[in-house]
């Protein structure tokens, strides 16, 4: 039974861009909770929201790998000793789950250049997954905070731009004041930064230019 390299690549595509958002919001998780990033939060607490991250990292893991067990694929009946290209569509047993997912690009896996798309997709959506709760984390740490402290105001006069307001706001409340921030000084950092690149120039070290 020869399978179709199309159906392959569309079964792998929405497995891998699955495991790749639970792995990529985990992984967020984990560091917005550690630096203290309220605004990309899924939960409004810390320790939850940690514990949370290394859940979803787990979960993608176990069911990417684990999905050829329920789900039907290029991966059944001689899935370990067969060429990709002839192996049998259905589901996998345990004694083939080792080799179910090792199917060659060319008969339907995903090879560098799909991974290279459907990674990056899969971590903006994970990215706007964790925007959104996090709008919601936050208003909900304000609606229980009876000190008006961190959380209890996501307006855009809480101080800080960029990752430093995400502590007292929501993503999409610290935005504009970020990209205000970032449209003042980016003339500098452009002008500053090819200054200090214009030094380690090539032709500065041929020549023996100053770099005065």
């Amino acid at each position: 039974m020869i399978t179709d390299p199309e159906a392959v690549r569309d079964v792998f595509a929405s497995h891998y861009f699955f495991f790749a958002f639970l792995a990529g919001l985990g992984t967020l998780q984990i560091a917005v909770a550690n630096s203290g990033i309220r605004g990309l939060w899924l939960t409004p607490n810390r320790l939850v929201n940690r514990w949370l991250g290394v859940v979803l990292i787990l979960t993608g893991i176990a069911v990417f790998f684990g999905q050829p067990l329920w789900i039907e694929g290029p991966w059944a009946a001689g899935s370990i000793q067969a060429d990709s290209v002839t192996r049998e569509w259905g589901q996998a047993n345990w004694s083939e789950l080792a080799g179910a997912r090792n199917v060659n690009d060319i008969h339907g896996g995903l090879d560098g250049t799909k991974q290279a798309i459907w990674f990056p997709l899969a971590a903006i959506v994970a990215f706007a997954v964790a925007a959104i709760a996090g709008t919601l984390t936050i208003k909900i740490s304000r609606d229980n905070s009876s000190s008006g402290e961190i959380g209890a105001d996501d307006s855009a006069d809480q101080p800080g731009v960029g990752l430093e307001g995400l502590t007292h706001r929501s993503y999409f409340a610290n935005l504009p004041s970020s990209l205000r921030t970032f449209r003042s000084e980016v003339g500098d950092i452009w002008r500053n930064g090819l200054t200090k690149a214009d030094r380690w120039s090539l032709l500065r070290l041929i020549f023996g230019r100053s770099s005065n």
